[in-house]
């Protein structure tokens, strides 16, 4: 095993992962309790610490988006903080069968803030984030009341209206803590890692879309494409001014090429 010091952020946390020991119920439920009486910051940190593996599983589902996987936990672990706060083991369910909504709205919501046409965003994958995203609000509006009256008002309801007529399909949903021949879907979950097999699936992926980028990039006017790389693809952009002045041409004609190159990439990606 390599030292610590060799080791990145990434390999340091699932390390910690695999060492954290997970929760029984009765113990979950009192370390929710201790933290909703108390305001036992210990409690709540256990809490967050012992379904650090469910974050990373659930985060690595989108690792095909192209975003940092590290940060995308860090994104899912604000959800679960989230979750931990507003959690009642009185309901009936563990922690990571609520949670799990809250973690992947987080996680929806960095994806849909950092994701660019640069980064080969197509509609049809934009829907398909957009339509998670909506899962997922109206599943914690279902489950705790959060945001319930928004929620609802699209379907013609009240907060409250919506909460119960919505109750009744969330217990049928498949709970992370049922046994599913012997194992928990919790423990259903990805791994951690890639194997190798899914190392070869990114890699060819990574290859696929920087390949659809740059066969996009060549189809755009030469100064459309100095725009785009110097406003999207270098470590620190150009600011509008700055590329106003070195190519002679007003911040707003610059503002107007960019916007339209990025409006071609788009179709040209797709």
């Amino acid at each position: 095993m390599l030292p610590a010091v060799e080791m990145n952020s990434l390999s340091l946390f699932y390390r910690d992962v695999r060492r954290t020991p997970r929760l029984q119920r009765e113990q979950e439920a009192d370390l929710a309790r201790r933290w909703r009486e108390h305001h036992d910051i210990e409690a709540a940190r256990q809490l967050v610490c012992a379904n650090l593996y469910a974050v990373a599983a659930i985060a690595r589902e989108y690792r095909h988006f192209g975003l940092p996987e590290m940060d995308m936990i860090q994104e899912g672990t604000i959800g679960l903080m989230q979750a931990v706060k507003r959690f009642e083991p009185e309901r009936g369910f563990r922690l990571m069968t609520y949670a799990s909504w809250w973690i992947r709205a987080a996680i929806h919501d960095f994806i849909l803030s950092s994701w660019s046409i640069v980064k080969l965003g197509t509609n049809k994958l934009q829907r398909k984030i957009f339509a998670g995203l909506q899962k997922a609000k109206n599943a914690i509006a279902a489950l705790d009341g959060a945001h319930a009256g928004e929620v609802g008002a699209e379907f013609g309801l009240s907060g409250s209206e919506y909460q119960e007529a919505a109750a009744a399909f969330i217990q049928r949903d498949m709970s992370l803590d049922v046994d599913v021949e012997g194992q928990s879907m919790v423990a259903s979950l990805p791994a951690l890692e890639a194997t190798p097999e899914e190392a070869v699936v990114e890699k060819n992926w990574h290859t696929h879309r920087m390949a659809v980028l740059q066969a996009a990039m060549n189809r755009l006017p030469e100064r459309d494409k100095i725009i785009v790389k110097r406003r999207h693809l270098t470590d620190t952009p150009a600011t509008l001014k700055e590329l106003s002045t070195e190519m002679g041409i007003s911040i707003e004609r610059v503002r107007q090429l960019e916007s339209r190159a990025m409006k071609r990439l788009k179709e040209y990606a797709n």
